[in-house]
């Protein structure tokens, strides 16, 4: 027997699957996540699912080690070495605002660079945009830097030298001398953190990843050390960003790619749950304890994008577009000197938890909510261990409905809820609409532990027709982690007209990106016929500022090319001009190894499927709603809404005139009725 393992750890609950490969059986658990030692919630979750230990033949790992340090600024005291003459472009950047949501927002504050300009040191060198040497490294300047680094304790080192892409001796060079002076201080070299011109971004992915690199590196030889003890003898992966996993040797190299590791393999299952259900655009909704992740799907393919910011900070790696709002099942109410009242992006997160838990939390939260409400039963265990009550929410709502001057603690409740759906709305009409895409034709995926409850009212505010609710959907993140491939992305800026005469260069670009993939693949014990590579070329009409991602099958054709970029551009900016010159500026591969993919199918059902009926708030009111086991539910049977529908992990709330249906793929499917 085979098991493949995915452990995602989330702001609240750790989630674990286990995957039998054999039979494609599936285990499913949650845990309160334990800061500060995060493998006791994961250790918790294994011995739930009482998978033996010995026969787990990967473990795929999703962790917010590295965000949580760049957004808690908790990472390494990192030093940072550049060319002469660049010191401060770390603060300086493209001289524009990187304010989140609009450029007129006059509340925001600039963050403070993560390396304070006492530890961002000048070095004597210089490499021309063409890669030749203008000033050759000034060894006897760089040990005098590098002297400075020792007295100062550094933790971390990132180099950054102009145009080290086109020319990477420089950096190399620092880099075993930092060896030699500082052994065992982890360095980030930026032509292999991002091998791309655009000095700014370069330079801010750089110092990210140094900052990260020692808290990561802790963490995972904790989590190695603690999994080897156990008798777990099987590959150990994380999720990266991209979608896809990396070895722990790769994590610990680049960890910057880790970023968005759990909410990526949401991503990945949500895709392949809606490929089974028949629906091929689509926008996933995962809300968890802590927030609420959404994505933008089309034709099934996740939107990949290479430039994103994390905490005001430029951040240039590969990794699925996804958007993240501060509501959560745990997000807390609260009110504003104003008197208005907001929901999150506080949690209350594992500890002390919403009220209702019973673990020391005081302040209510949408989960406190959705139980005063009848959403949530007050018989079934949350995450399979906590029993809820709602003895000390009922006089927490009663007072703050008095400050509020709502008439009950009902109405409380459902504002609450109503605020936070709103903010989910407001998160996916910025994916969707403002980007020219219409809501009304995707299907929308809800998962997560309380995505399923407020599908269908985030739904009927952006007139989507369909929810879909994969099988799992409380535990869907690490489900996307051991159906997951394993993944390397590589880059290389080429700068070439797209022309006959340049096509060559591409295809030799192209052709050394593969070696590399299938050498690293192969170091890491992977036979190189079982992987296959993705070709993506980066292109925009000449003179403009930033470009579009087109995908290369075989050889590139400068015709092909060309039309595939203004069809591309067309279809982003409602227009094209096929006149215009076009160039080639970055390539892109991904050397991909597949895995073996659950493949979930339903089991039985019974006639009627229900088990209770209680009154559950609806709008404007309580009424009389049928609530089912949902692995009981009877296989393509409509059944009509108000319906709830219970699950180790996850509630799906199906509002009146909605209907569900269960599939043969386990899917429950929510279609308006009218």
């Amino acid at each position: 027997m085979a098991i493949a393992v995915g452990i995602d750890i989330g702001g609240t609950f750790t989630d674990v699957i286990a995957l039998n490969l054999d039979t494609g059986d599936v285990s499913a658990a949650k845990s309160l996540t334990s800061y500060g030692d995060e493998t006791r919630a994961l250790l918790e979750g294994l011995q739930e699912v009482g998978v033996p230990y010995g026969e787990i033949d990967r473990l795929v790992h999703g962790t917010t080690i590295g965000t949580n340090a760049i957004l808690e600024r908790r990472g390494a005291r990192t030093a940072l070495l550049v060319t002469q003459g660049f010191r401060d472009l770390l603060v300086i950047g493209r001289t524009r605002r990187m304010a989140p949501n609009t450029l007129f927002d006059l509340t925001f504050q600039r963050p403070e660079p993560l390396v304070p300009r006492a530890l961002r040191f000048d070095v004597e060198e210089r490499v021309g945009a063409s890669g030749e040497t203008v000033r050759p490294l000034d060894d006897d300047a760089l040990a005098a830097v590098l002297e400075d680094l020792r007295q100062q304790n550094v933790e971390s080192v990132a180099v950054c030298y102009l145009h080290a892409y086109a020319a990477p001796g420089h950096e190399l060079e620092t880099r075993a001398a930092i060896r030699e002076k500082l052994p065992g201080t982890p360095v980030s070299l930026s032509h292999e953190v991002v091998p791309e011109y655009r000095e700014f971004e370069r330079l801010s992915t750089t110092v990210l990843n140094a900052y990260i690199a020692p808290a990561l590196e802790d963490y995972l030889a904790r989590l190695e050390s603690v999994l080897r003890r156990e008798g777990i003898r099987g590959a150990l992966f994380i999720m990266a960003s991209s979608g896809g996993v990396l070895s722990l040797d790769r994590a610990r190299l680049f960890p910057v790619t880790t970023v968005l590791s759990g909410p990526a393999g949401g991503v990945v299952a949500a895709v392949q749950a809606a490929a089974a259900a028949g629906a091929r655009d689509l926008i996933t909704c995962d809300m968890g304890g802590t927030s609420t992740d959404v994505s933008m799907i089309r034709d099934l393919t996740p939107t990949v994008k290479k430039d994103g910011v994390i905490a005001g900070m430029p951040l240039k790696s590969t990794q699925i577009d996804i958007s993240t709002v501060g509501a959560g099942g745990g997000s807390i109410a609260w009110v504003s000197e104003e008197g208005q009242l907001h929901v999150g992006p506080k949690s209350a997160g594992s500890r002390p938890g919403p009220i209702c838990y019973g673990l020391g939390g005081t302040e209510p939260t949408i989960t406190d909510a959705n139980l005063v409400l009848g959403r949530l039963t007050l018989g079934r265990k949350l995450g399979g261990r906590i029993e809820p009550s709602a003895e000390q929410v009922v006089p927490v709502l009663d007072a703050l409905a008095r400050r509020i001057g709502v008439e009950s603690r009902e109405r409380m409740a459902d504002g609450i809820i109503r605020i936070a759906v709103a903010k989910m709305v407001a998160s996916i009409r910025e994916i969707s609409v403002a980007r020219g895409h219409d809501p009304r034709r995707c299907a929308l995926v809800a998962f997560g532990g309380a995505g399923p409850m407020h599908a269908t009212q985030v739904a009927e505010a952006l007139a989507i027709p369909r929810v879909i609710v994969p099988p799992h959907a409380g535990n869907l993140s690490a489900l996307g982690l051991v159906s997951a491939d394993l993944r390397i992305d590589l880059s290389e800026t080429v700068l070439l007209p797209n022309e006959a005469a340049s096509m060559g260069a591409a295809e030799d670009a192209f052709a050394r990106l593969e070696e590399t993939g299938r050498d690293r693949f192969a170091a890491e014990g992977f036979a190189g016929d079982g992987i296959i590579v993705e070709r993506v070329a980066e292109m925009r009409y000449v003179g403009q500022a930033h470009e579009l991602a087109i995908p290369v099958a075989g050889k590139p054709d400068p015709a092909g090319l060309a039309d595939a970029f203004n069809a591309s551009y067309e279809r982003a900016y409602g227009h094209c001009n096929r006149d215009e010159a076009i160039e080639i500026v970055n390539l892109r591969l991904a050397a991909i190894v597949p895995v073996q993919r659950p493949r979930l199918q339903a089991q039985g059902g019974d006639a009627g499927g229900g088990t209770d009926e209680r009154d559950v708030w609806f709008r404007d009111g309580f009424q009389p709603t049928q609530v089912f086991e949902r692995y009981r539910l009877p296989i393509g049977v409509w059944t009509e809404g108000p319906a709830i529908v219970e699950e180790a992990g996850a509630t799906t709330v199906v509002f009146p005139n909605w209907h569900m249906r269960r599939d043969e793929h386990d899917n429950l499917n929510l279609e308006r009725s009218g």
